[in-house]
């Protein structure tokens, strides 16, 4: 399962020029442990096991349908990196990874994690801009789960989670967004701190403590307490709807004021992208931000490109997912050789023959 492309790049979803996917994560934990910090490795071993039963359940199956439990010390470096590069585990899991797992839907558009910061994290992600889809899929599994498990929660506070700024609903929305006009004009400084007034703020394209990385960002809300789970998702929404507002707005004064420029930038990505030799993979995804953009405005190239290609780009242009591509395991110099090969392949362009 660790080979698959998820579903969240298929580029179906609504808004996908610009919103590459939608993300709910519900963090829980379980009354009879101990927060992870603090747990054995034994009773992480137990939590594990328990989990692995309760998936091959025929209530579990009918309810969510079939799911795998991957064990990470049991998965290669490669295949973790993947996982993270897939956005389907944590940064910190890379390092933290004896005794934790996920579980893995077929198409790999819903996912639990399993002893990481919290016992659970639900996560459900979709194509586009969707999350009230998301939110419904994630309730479901936490609903599911709580057949089998008693949450730990307080009257008063809600849901109780490691880190304070979860504690309440335990619900976090997160959009991923291309971006590139509005970082070409500097205007996502004025809109990061107007979403910061209001609970909601912009990461990297790996979230938490991440660069932004092709033009790619993450806008989700930073609390859950004392407020309800589908305000949350509302205003956010809300807020995610001016943003695509603002990058239309702002990509179409840039074609007006610089279009030649603009134009010659986009073509020389594509160009790049098909005579290269030696390609980096911070210089391949601002090629695929470009290619996106000139995309967006109806721009021709001598190959018909789609969102799904360059969607599945960000994923496979990774470290890992380069390798895994390849089924080779390469170091960082031979994968900046074979990453050119990799994107000629996908786009179905190369002059190197």
């Amino acid at each position: 399962m660790t080979n698959k492309l998820p579903n969240w790049l298929n580029a179906k979803g609504h808004q996908n020029d610009i919103v590459i996917s939608s993300r709910v994560r519900l963090a829980r934990n379980i009354d009879e442990y101990m927060f992870p910090r603090n747990m054995t490795r034994l009773e992480k071993e137990k939590l594990l096991e328990s989990l692995k039963d309760i998936i091959e359940t025929p209530e579990f199956n009918q309810e969510l349908g079939k799911m795998t439990l991957i064990r990470l010390e049991e998965a290669t470096p490669i295949e973790r990196q993947y996982l993270l590069e897939k956005h389907l585990i944590s940064p910190d899991m890379l390092e933290k990874y004896p005794s934790t797992g996920i579980v893995l839907g077929l198409d790999e558009s819903i996912s639990i994690l399993v002893n990481e910061e919290d016992h659970l994290r639900i996560q459900s992600f979709f194509s586009g801009l969707n999350l009230e889809d998301a939110y419904i899929i994630a309730d479901k599994i936490d609903d599911v789960l709580e057949k089998f498990y008693q949450y730990s929660y307080h009257e008063q506070y809600g849901y109780l989670t490691s880190c304070p700024s979860n504690v309440g609903t335990g619900i976090r929305f997160s959009v991923m967004m291309h971006l590139p006009a509005l970082a070409m004009n500097g205007g996502l400084e004025k809109i990061s701190q107007g979403l910061k007034k209001e609970g909601f703020v912009i990461r990297g394209f790996f979230g938490e403590g991440s660069k932004a990385y092709g033009d790619l960002y993450q806008i989700s809300n930073q609390f859950t307490i004392g407020v309800k789970e589908t305000e949350i998702m509302l205003s956010l929404n809300s807020k995610i709807n001016d943003i695509i507002e603002l990058e239309k707005e702002s990509r179409s004064k840039l074609f007006l004021e610089q279009e030649l420029h603009i134009k010659d930038m986009i073509f020389r990505a594509y160009g790049n992208l098909k005579y290269a030799l030696i390609l980096s993979a911070k210089e391949g995804m601002n090629d695929i931000s470009l290619l996106r953009l000139g995309l967006e405005r109806g721009m021709k190239f001598d190959q018909d490109l789609s969102y799904q290609q360059l969607n599945n780009l960000i994923v496979l242009a990774q470290p890992a997912g380069l390798q895994k591509y390849f089924a080779k395991t390469m170091e960082p110099e031979e994968r900046d050789g074979k990453r050119p090969q990799l994107f000629q392949e996908i786009l179905k362009i190369g002059g190197n023959k």
